[in-house]
């Protein structure tokens, strides 16, 4: 049904999900990350509860391992359910139910956790867990996108191919990236289009987006930034008026 990566960066502690799926819309259900607190990737009959639970009791200090396992016992569903951990110090934990639908497992290593069900096989998670150990020095969006990227290109899921999302954190409540190619033939492939689109445009806005201890960093930039959307404004204003 789905292949998903959560992972942390060590270099500057980001922590992020990115999923696949042939299923409307993955990208808003399976993804569950906090800065400074982890990250879940809740699949196969999603429970989000899982994600959003999982996510309070890492904020109170619990392991990715603890938190696993007092979610898996509270969930009377959790033989079909499939979980993916990381907490705040990059350690992993991950729980595939008995009747999930094959292929079903994971892989996990320093820092991340790749996952998936109703896969063409074992080969797109270890696919994945290769493609983002091997890419150290990029930022983690990138990794986690090369992992998805390779997941598909391993078969992906065997049902077929519709939406695709990521999601990362950095040190503000808000994400740093969170896009979303909910029905399209081939998300993978679009879900790289916009995650360029956003490297592209989005880089400068992050340098003017308010924080927690500064509400108006470069607050000068931002008021010429208003300003020129207003000039440009005007210009298009009269430019349709003389045509």
């Amino acid at each position: 049904m789905t292949f998903s990566i959560a992972a942390r960066c060590p270099r500057t502690g980001m922590l992020g999900v990115a999923t696949s799926s042939k299923a409307l819309a993955a990208g808003g259900m399976v993804p569950y990350c906090r800065a400074r607190v982890g990250a879940i990737a809740s699949q196969s009959f999603v429970n989000p509860y899982l994600g959003i639970d999982g996510l309070e009791l890492l904020e109170h200090g619990l392991t990715a391992e603890r938190t696993l396992e007092r979610l898996v016992e509270g969930d009377p569903g959790r033989d079909l359910r499939q979980l993916g951990i990381v907490d705040r110090e990059g350690r992993p934990a991950a729980y595939t139910g008995d009747r999930c639908i094959p292929w079903a497992g994971q892989v996990s290593g320093a820092g991340y956790v790749c996952l998936g069900n109703i896969l063409e096989g074992e080969e797109v998670v270890k696919g994945m867990a290769r493609a983002f150990e091997t890419t150290l020095v990029e930022e983690l969006s990138e990794r986690l996108i090369q992992a998805l990227e390779a997941g598909q290109a391993a078969g992906g899921d065997r049902r077929g191919r519709q939406s695709a999302g990521i999601t990362v954190v950095s040190e503000e409540a808000y994400p740093l990236c969170d896009l979303r190619v909910d029905d399209h033939p081939e998300p993978v492939v679009e879900l790289r289009r916009v995650f360029e689109v956003c490297k592209s445009e989005a880089a400068g806005m992050r340098q003017i987006m308010p924080r927690r201890d500064d509400p108006t960093p470069q607050w000068q930039a931002t008021v010429r930034i208003s300003e020129m959307i207003e000039e440009s404004l005007r210009e298009q204003q009269l430019a349709a008026k003389e045509s």
